[in-house]
């Protein structure tokens, strides 16, 4: 019986796929999922895609050390991170760019970021020390009208949001009427109708560049290297711009 054991695990070991591990920005899981089948399906391997915030994610790659690929919601953690060391070969996939979110038809007539210190509206924006979209929430704020706005506007916040996913939720079931978050989630096919969007200049709120990378430590750098060369490639961007990340 113990010889039967020992030979059906040896099997099961030998005929494992190979398992990468990519820690994704939640409001990139989509498309990233895609690109992800058909690397699988080119290697006979499994992707396995860790979704959260960031800078949560980023914790986790660099405490652990184990893993393959990295895409936060912003290049400014790249930049942030470099000397750490553990970010390598890498590639411009899209961009993403801050948005107002109201509910559809805008029942609260929200116009701009000044409605943000109206006291008749409940207002959320992300959590910046955790998610992407929080973080350039913030410096949208503070580009618009200086720190003493921000500070009326997060003095005028109900619920900070753990992520996109979360604050898209909380929108879609007016538990709040309006906030920040990135403007390719209102594209999303569970956002589209449920959600409109207001665009805030460029000079206040600019695009974002989605820069995926290889960890350093990973074991599957040929492969991963497949992945970021397609997710830059033109076919890769046309699955990005199916769910609204745009090229520059």
């Amino acid at each position: 019986m113990k010889i039967v054991f020992i030979f059906i695990f040896f099997i099961t070991t030998l005929f494992a796929k190979e398992e990468l591990l990519f820690y994704c920005g939640i409001t990139m899981v989509k498309p990233m999922s895609k690109i992800a089948k058909i690397i699988e399906d080119k290697y006979d391997v499994k992707i396995k895609i860790i979704q959260g915030g960031s800078g949560d994610l980023y914790k986790s790659l660099s405490t652990s050390k184990i893993g393959d690929l990295y895409l936060p919601g912003s290049d400014s953690y790249i930049k942030k991170h470099l000397k750490d060391g553990f970010l390598g070969y890498r590639k411009y996939v899209g961009y993403n760019q801050i948005a107002i979110f109201v509910y559809p038809k805008n029942p609260k007539n929200i116009k701009s970021l000044d409605d943000f210190i109206r006291n008749d509206i409940k207002l959320s924006l992300g959590n910046p020390e955790t998610c992407s979209m929080g973080k350039a929430s913030i410096k949208v704020l503070k580009k618009y009208k200086g720190k003493e706005f921000l500070r009326k506007v997060e003095d005028n916040v109900l619920l900070y949001s753990i992520d996109s996913r979360d604050f898209n939720d909380m929108l879609k079931n007016q538990i709040i009427d309006t906030g920040l978050n990135w403007k390719a989630t209102a594209f999303f096919p569970e956002n589209r109708g449920k959600i409109d969007i207001i665009n805030i200049d460029e000079k206040y709120a600019p695009k974002k560049r989605l820069v995926l990378t290889m960890l350093t430590f990973s074991k599957h750098k040929k492969i991963v290297k497949d992945f970021i060369d397609f997710a830059s490639s033109k076919d890769g961007k046309k699955i990005m711009q199916r769910y609204g990340f745009l090229d520059e």
